[in-house]
């Protein structure tokens, strides 16, 4: 739940990237019939992501406690959280960005071709590969999930944050200037909150080595429910 709430100003506002950058692509499918199979094929994509980056995460971790150095991957996940939010503040390209997308421009061509096909599959498909186009938000997101180290995390936050980005792309099927104007605040609130969450990570790790303590939202409760913020 913690992550869930650190998290949440980047689903909300992340309305604004998403019509952007996905937005024109899902006009174009706006007349067809079975667009809403789009919705379904990007919500099973992105949660199955943070299913599998909290698994990788917490890989991670047992990986790490063998050798003693739990707090790494911590460390790690926080840094890249640390480094992305930097760069989205500071409205530049995250480093390997244009690596990617020369990488994935096949599946954009391929993506191309299932928009023109007014059929259920194809309009599914189309969502659910839209994950692989090359996008610092999810970046973001998924770091977070893997910085977790918990599977049902991970679908969580995974599962929250398609359903969350999904109405400016409903209403990109029946408007294109909607939420144009307020596309400029993206940057500050995704930038903003990328580092916040990095900080609580390094914050924990540092509470894991014991140099400062843990912060426990409710201290006073049975320690299975302990909201603990780092």
């Amino acid at each position: 739940m913690a992550l869930f709430l650190a998290m949440l100003p980047v689903y909300l506002f992340g309305n604004l990237h998403c019509l952007g950058m996905c937005g024109p692509l899902v006009m174009m499918i706006g007349q067809h019939r079975y667009r809403y199979f789009y919705f379904l094929g990007r919500t099973l994509s992105f949660t199955l992501a943070g299913l599998i980056a909290g698994g990788v995460g917490a890989v991670a971790d047992i990986f790490f406690k063998q050798y003693h150095l739990a707090e790494a991957t911590t460390f790690l996940f926080g840094g890249i959280l640390l480094l992305l939010g930097c760069y989205t503040l500071l409205g530049r390209s995250y480093p390997g960005h244009h690596w990617l997308s020369k990488r994935f421009s096949g599946i954009s061509n391929k993506l191309s071709l299932l928009m023109l096909r007014d059929r259920a599959l194809p309009t599914f498909l189309f969502g659910f590969f839209t994950i692989a186009l090359p996008c610092g938000q999810t970046l973001v997101v998924f770091s977070a999930c893997a910085l977790s180290g918990s599977l049902m995390v991970g679908f969580f936050n995974g599962l929250a944050f398609a359903l969350l980005t999904s109405p400016s792309l409903f209403f990109a099927m029946r408007a294109h200037s909607f939420l144009q104007q307020a596309r400029h605040y993206y940057r500050a609130v995704v930038g903003g909150s990328a580092l916040f969450v990095g900080m609580i990570a390094i914050l924990r790790g540092l509470a894991e080595v014991e140099i400062i303590p843990h912060f426990i939202i409710n201290p006073s409760a049975p320690i299975y429910y302990h909201i603990v913020i780092y």
